[in-house]
């Protein structure tokens, strides 16, 4: 690609000048910048640290000749640390010269990216456009000097400046003469331009926006085995395993160096085939959605639009999809514009329960979209689209905002393929340790420097000598140990049917100190039971009923419980929120959906039916309809009656011969030249409002005879039915209608005149006009339905009972609402209220779509409530139970009632039997009073009778606890923002002692976990993945209940639907860490041991043999290292933690006392060595550069050092209580024994066979077999002493004790134990009954 120096038509003045950096004052924020740098997102997790430098010929001339002259060692050096490259071949500049940048992000990890230009065309969005001249095709810039005949004969160019980093794009703005992310129609996007603005691109305009967002494809390239092969030899790794071959090799050590070579190669091989098989794995689960079709709307030179079919590939923001009424796999991020759609989100958030999304409408214009705030009208990429919903042969249109790895599923690819590093202490005092291993080798080298020098030694054998001593005691395998224990740890969670995206943070799991539940769906049944209603009579609350279906069908509640959910059909199956299946499915209705001929027949939508019984039913009359609140001339509606002993009507939607009469219309519906527009009960939806119908069953059972049809039906069936001649489009919708199944029940029809006084009556009918969804953070839904002959809509709406509470007339909420929801709550009940509003007559059909919901969620009243039991699931208790015992605290996080929530956790054993409740309350700040806080027993019945009177009071915030040390704190949503805001300084008190947070919504769910976090909590979350992603992110370990084997939501993913997988994630962590420190300190005594061995035979002028070296290199430790992870974790949980800190006094005491012990048995053993009286020092021969090997020093040496590596394995192998005993690892016994046996035989059976194929010195005639007992007592006595060192010493808590005692350690370093501390101190706290008022009065 050309490079085009473009920025020397700018001033030197605004090269130098300090100018403002998308629009944020950095030095304001205390960043210091200098010139060359540019803050991106500047406080946010993805901020970033842009360094611009472009090229120094000098200093790229002195790089190629210093490369040239060492071989080639800078540009190895420049491969593994890029950003060196940039230094020194690359001066510094400012970002408009800058052809590099390096780049830093949060975490301090520093990458390089390359700026790239292109050359645009005209009508390119102008904002991006750099313009310049060329002369000659080459790249001159406008100098300040250029005449003005240069501007006017040379041809102008456009230029775009950008840097693509982890997949994504920046590019140049150069009014801000800074890089900015480039977004797509997701950011600064009103929702009534994507209403309004969007019509489909023309085929040049869809060019210039791909050339500008790039194709629309989340590819993960699978590199050719030569690449990998590449990459993988230049590896510090494998190039240190170079430079030890060739090492070797010019120490006659060329048997050893063959077989490292070998094994080299056969790990090259393993680990190639392996990266890449992940790489396909990865690549064929993204790349489904890059190789499908989609259809959108182009615009033509005619300013019409066509609908053509083009690559998925091809999409770019602002592009108008037609989503297929079959449904399709969405290949971008679109936001629905028209219809709806019917979707399967589990791919993302492990949501198994499809969800319909709707369109935006102009009630939310003035609205800036949000993928985030308006999920619930976006398509999400990869997610199913299952079937649409749509007006006639109307086009279910969607917009695309995001393409690419912009997309929700990039996104997830992105975190897989680029996780954020882990600020965790092993890895970072691995990395110290290395270092101390290094200082340990330069003074081994000085050693053996000194050695050589002083036995006059060759300055090539002197080197060579001093250089082998790195090799042995910095080990390549070193990292590569560190991770076994993870690797083995993820592979047992995957047959648990428990995936991991993120391996380092298994070790951080088995750190865990708090875990954070869901409720619904993860600590209780995800299916909630009906167990019956309470129904609101007067100023009073009924009796419950059990039995819905024998209430009166056409009561308020009734309705309410029939119409206010979001069901549908998919593939024959009833779908939605599993509480609106049971509450639908408790009133024994049936919902059937319009056939697509239906639509075609009505060139509108098909209402989804909800009906009374089918045969008739006589009820008392109930009371009048109530009046809608309207100017209207229409009459208002008549009271509903008995129905007659006819029987039903065929159908309310078939139209009769019998001409209709139709009444005046309302004064908000234009009338035509057939004027009965507002009689068309049955018939209105917009084009944007879900379809789908709800009838009755036909049971021959019921006795219905349904050939009669009542005389008069037919009549007003047609004005119902009959559409206007003369309405708009989408003026005629036929709504949602739902309607009780097996019997019928009649109603008499609206006052119609001119109308024959004939006596007859309609099916009782109720069409659902539109729906306003459920949301977290509104904790409601609603919809606008109309009953068949009436002339206004209802609205009914259900939610918390707070919420709905606040939104009725205070005249409506019966006086003994506050004990009976306390009743009802404190036993672990499930509590949804209803409430209903009459609206009024001149709302349209039309209106009705557009409308606000807050307009129309006002004034309601209160018609009853739903209760519903929540169960436990069985696991549930049990797993508490165990997490307790472990010393791992337990806290609920939910969108339920706080007393529900209270009771669960009695239930599930968060909150003991005799712990105490504290409710604490918070009051906003009024004009007279600062904002205030107080505690008060929740266990008090009177005290839970207050909770009704102030729901709709500022706030209120439970919180469990009393005056002694088990107590437990419990807090509302609203009470946890007031308390953030009023009260900070008590926040760490309160998530100290907190047990329950209930009405959490999702943000301030990831609020608490940042907050538990900031007092030092290594804090878990497990959740369903849907409303908890935001928590499950933040938490150190984030696991989803999900289907999906990656989810976008957490970093780990269980396949189990209850919490039994937190215990077993936290014992593969705890395993998983054990593991990984034994096998790191394992292979650090193993270079020891070695480097230890190798200094004594030094100084005896001799060395190892090769076979030695191959001996317990390859068939020992690296055997060893491979099946000591294969010791399983314990399934118990217990109070201990593990270690997490390998240079901790403990860890520090292990390595050391075994080090000292090492050196110990093997200079003991060399001086036995020397007492005997058969022996003869091994003397070197003049002018021979190899050593004698072969020595009696040698074989000392190598006896006992074989056995130190077996025995330093049993002693780094713990089992209980993180692992299971080193037993049930059977190839690790099974290698332990047979390298025992070999060993022994080597040390008491010198066969000469064996011993010639070993290199090992030995005698013929004499075996020497006392020396060779007293050897192997040395041994076993190294053995006892190292074992009872490790067990009995360095893991006792005497030692640790006395660690502390020694660095006079009285303060713990964790908050939240300062914090408990000082809670426990101060007599005062909490305050019973006392408010604390808040410092600021605002």
């Amino acid at each position: 690609m050309r490079r085009f120096s473009w920025y020397a038509f700018l001033t030197d003045e605004v090269a130098g000048m300090a100018y403002d950096r998308l629009g944020e004052d950095a030095s304001a924020e205390g960043v210091k910048l200098q010139y060359h740098q540019q803050v991106l997102k500047l406080g946010t997790d993805e901020e970033l640290t842009l360094s611009g430098y472009c090229r120094a010929f000098c200093k790229m001339f002195v790089f190629y000749f210093i490369s040239l002259v060492t071989l080639g060692i800078p540009f190895l050096l420049v491969y593994w640390k890029p950003e060196w490259g940039v230094f020194w071949k690359r001066r510094r500049c400012a970002l408009m010269e800058a052809d590099m940048l390096i780049i830093k992000d949060l975490d301090g990890q520093i990458y390089v990216s390359s700026v790239d230009s292109e050359m645009v065309e005209a009508g390119f969005p102008s904002k991006y456009i750099i313009s310049s001249h060329l002369t000659n095709g080459a790249s001159n810039g406008v100098h300040n000097g250029a005449s003005d005949s240069t501007h006017l004969t040379q041809p102008r160019h456009r230029i775009i400046r950008y840097f693509i980093f982890q997949h994504i794009k920046y590019i140049w703005i150069p009014d801000k003469l800074s890089f900015e992310r480039l977004y797509g129609c997701d950011s600064n996007t009103s929702i009534s331009s994507l209403l309004n603005d969007f019509r489909g691109y023309t085929v040049q305009e869809q060019m210039q926006r791909q050339q500008l967002f790039g194709r629309n494809a989340i590819s993960v390239e699978v590199k050719s085995y030569f690449h990998l092969l590449v990459t993988e030899v230049l590896n510090p790794f494998y190039i240190f395993q170079i430079a030890s071959i060739i090492l070797w090799s010019f120490d006659n050590y060329v048997l050893y160096a063959t077989c490292i070579f070998l094994v080299s190669c056969l790990s090259v091989a393993v680990s190639l085939y392996e990266t890449r098989k992940q790489s396909q794995s990865l690549h064929d689960m993204v790349e489904a959605s890059n190789t499908n079709t989609a259809t959108v709307l182009r615009s033509t030179i005619e300013k019409t639009t066509v609908e053509v079919e083009v690559n998925t590939v091809d999409l770019v923001p602002g592009d108008v999809l037609v989503i297929p009424a079959t449904g399709c796999l969405m290949a971008c991020d679109a936001v629905l514009i028209s219809g709806n759609a019917i979707v399967n989100e589990s791919m993302l958030t492990g949501e198994s329960v499809p969800v319909t999304k709707t369109p935006v409408t102009t009630s939310e214009g003035n609205e800036t979209y949000s993928a985030e705030k308006h999920k619930r009208h976006t398509l999400f990429c990869g997610t199913a689209v299952i079937q649409t919903r749509y007006y006639g042969n109307a086009q279910v249109l969607a917009v695309v905002v995001r393409t690419g790895f912009s997309t929700a599923k990039g996104e997830l690819v992105r975190s897989i393929l680029y996780p954020r590093p882990l600020d965790f202490k092993f890895y970072k005092d691995s990395m110290k340790f290395i270092l101390f291993m290094f200082g340990i080798a330069s003074l081994g080298m000085s050693y053996s420097i000194y050695i050589y020098i002083m036995h006059k030694e060759t300055i090539l054998k002197t080197v060579v000598r001093t250089l082998d001593i790195v090799t042995i005691v910095v080990p390549p395998a070193l990292p590569a140990a560190m991770t076994v224990g993870t690797y083995y740890a993820q592979s047992r969670l995957k047959q648990k049917g428990i995936f991991c995206i993120s391996p380092p943070r298994i070790n951080v799991s088995g750190k865990l100190k708090l875990v954070c539940f869901d409720k619904t769906g993860t600590l209780t049944e995800d299916g909630l039971e009906v167990w019956g209603v309470v129904e609101a009579k007067g100023d009073q609350l009924s009796t419950p009923v059990m039995d819905i279906s024998t209430l009166d069908h056409t009561s308020q509640l009734v309705a309410g419980l029939a119409t206010c959910h979001s069901l549908t059909y998919v593939h024959g199956e009833l779908t939605g929120d599993p509480l609106d299946v049971k509450m639908f499915e408790s009133t024994k209705w049936e919902l059937e959906e319009p056939e697509e001929d239906d639509t075609q027949r009505f060139d509108n939508l098909i209402p989804t039916l909800v009906r009374p019984p089918k045969c008739p039913v006589h009820h008392p009359s109930p009371a009048p309809a109530p009046v809608p609140h309207s100017s209207s001339s229409s009459p208002p509606p008549a009271p509903l009656c008995p129905p007659s002993s006819s029987p039903p009507p065929r159908s309310s939607l078939s139209p009769s011969p019998v001409p209709p009469s139709p009444p005046p219309p309302s004064p908000s519906v234009p009338c035509t030249s057939t004027p009965h527009i507002e009689s068309e009960v049955t018939a209105s939806v917009c084009h944007e409002t879900t379809c789908t119908s709800v009838v009755p069953h036909t049971a021959a059972s019921d006795g219905c005879d349904s050939d009669f049809v009542p005389q008069g039906v037919g009549l007003i069936e047609q004005t119902l039915e009959e559409a206007a001649p003369g309405s708009a489009n989408f003026d005629q919708v036929t709504p949602t209608v739902v309607k009780p199944s097996k019997r019928e029940v009649y109603i008499d029809p609206p006052d119609i005149t001119h109308v024959a006084e004939t006596p007859f009556q309609v099916p009782y009918e109720l069409g659902i006009v539109r729906q306003f969804p459920f949301s977290s953070s509104t904790q409601r839904m609603s919809v606008l339905v109309r009953v068949l002959g009436r002339s206004y809509m209802d609205l009914y709406a259900k939610g918390a009972p707070e919420v709905i509470q606040s939104l009725c007339r205070p005249e409506s909420i019966p006086e003994d609402l506050g004990p009976i929801l306390t009743q009802y709550t404190v036993q672990g009940f499930r509590v949804i209220a209803l409430a209903h509003r009459t609206l009024e007559t001149k709302l349209s059909w039309h209106a009705a779509q557009r409308i606000p919901r807050d307009q129309v969620e006002c004034d309601l009243n209160f018609v009853g409530l739903l209760i519903l039991q929540n169960m436990l699931k069985p696991e549930t208790a049990p797993v508490i139970r165990q997490l307790k015992a472990a010393n791992i605290r337990t806290v609920m996080v939910t969108g339920d009632n706080i007393l529900t929530g209270i009771s669960v956790a009695r239930d599930c054993g968060m909150v003991g039997e005799t712990d105490h409740v504290l409710l604490a309350k918070v009051t906003a700040p009024s004009p007279e009073h600062p904002a205030s806080l107080t505690f008060e027993p929740a266990d008090t019945p009177d005290i839970l009778v207050q909770y009704s009177d102030d729901v709709d009071n500022k706030y209120t915030c439970m919180n469990m606890g009393d005056g002694n040390p088990r107590y437990h704190l419990a807090v509302t949503g609203k009470a946890w923002a007031l308390l953030c805001q009023y009260f900070p300084d008590l926040v760490p008190r309160i998530v100290a002692r907190g047990t329950v947070f209930a009405r959490m919504s999702p943000d301030q769910k990831a609020q608490l976990v940042e907050e538990l976090q900031a007092i030092d909590y290594v804090v878990g979350m497990c959740g369903d993945g849907a409303n908890d992603c935001g928590a499950l992110k933040a938490a150190h370990v984030g696991i989803s209940l999900s289907e999906a084997e990656a989810s976008v939501a957490a970093p780990f993913t269980s396949h189990t639907d209850n919490i039994q997988c937190v215990p077993q994630v936290i014992c593969e962590g705890r395993c998983a860490l054990t593991t990984n420190f034994s096998v790191f300190k394992y292979m650090a005594l193993y270079s020891i041991i070695q480097f230890v061995s190798v200094l004594i035979l030094y100084t005896a002028y001799s060395n190892l043999t090769d076979p030695q070296f191959l001996y317990i290199d390859l068939f020992i430790v690296t055997v060893i290292a491979v099946f000591m992870g294969y010791t399983g974790a314990r399934h118990e949980l217990v109070a201990k933690k593990p270690l997490g800190n390998l240079l901790g006094a403990v860890n520090m005491f292990s390595v050391l006392s075994q080090i000292t012990l090492v050196i110990l048995t093997q200079v003991i053993a060399y001086l036995y060595l020397l007492q005997q009286p058969w022996f003869e020092p091994n003397k070197p021969t003049p002018g021979n550069e190899e050593d004698n090997t072969v020595s009696w020093e040698t074989a000392t040496i190598f006896y006992v050092s074989a056995f130190q590596y077996l025995t330093l394995c049993i002693a780094y192998s713990p089992g209980r209580p993180f692992r299971q005993p080193i037993y049930t690892n059977f190839w690790l016994t099974v290698s332990l024994v047979s390298l025992t046996v070999i060993t022994l035989v080597m040390l008491l059976c010198p066969w000469s066979w064996l011993m010639q194929l070993m290199k090992i010195r030995y005698d013929p005639e004499n075996n020497l077999m006392m020396f060779r007992v007293a050897l192997l007592l040395v041994i076993a006595l190294h053995f006892v002493v190292s074992l009872s060192t490790e067990h009995f010493v360095a893991r006792s808590r005497i030692l640790k004790n006395c660690f502390q005692w020694i660095t006079c350690k009285r303060e713990p370093k964790n908050k939240y134990k300062i914090v408990l501390r000082d809670m426990d101190e101060d007599s005062s706290w909490p305050p019973i009954a006392t408010p604390i008022y808040a410092t600021l009065h605002t």
